[in-house]
């Protein structure tokens, strides 16, 4: 097995809990709303990149996918943000406990809006179908 291979896999599952924090809403703007999440809880051996993930907040756990790193095709700054598979979140929590499960990719740039948000739904339907979701 390679090393890159066996390095993701070895950081495929991490838990961690993170206040969260306000994102730019580029997220809800690019139809995928976010949760953003205060950058000095995420561990610091978590790679960038995406991720299939499962998110716990006030005890209830969602399937979410996550971008972790810069974002470059919104010229912005690193973040870590957690898109909630099927479901509206209508008010942030204060916290919430992530669950990564698979890493999906590497961050890169997009030449257009549209070609990101192709990606984040090519992202998000490798998520669904790690975490089992129709």
């Amino acid at each position: 097995m390679q090393s890159d291979a066996l390095f993701d896999i070895l950081i495929s599952t991490m838990i961690f809990t993170a206040s969260t924090t306000t994102g730019l809403g580029q997220g809800k703007i690019l139809g995928t709303p976010t949760i953003n999440l205060s950058l000095s809880d995420i561990p610091e051996k978590l790679r960038k990149g995406i991720y299939a993930c499962r998110v716990t907040i006030n005890g209830e756990v969602f399937p979410a996918a996550m971008h972790y790193g810069p974002r470059p095709a919104l010229n912005a700054d690193t973040a870590c943000e957690v898109h909630i598979i099927d479901q509206d979140v209508p008010l942030k929590p204060a916290t919430v406990t992530v669950t990564t499960i698979s890493y999906l990719r590497p961050v890169k740039d997009f030449g257009t809006k549209e070609d990101l948000k192709e990606q984040i739904q090519d992202d998000i339907s490798s998520a669904r179908a790690i975490l089992g979701i129709p």
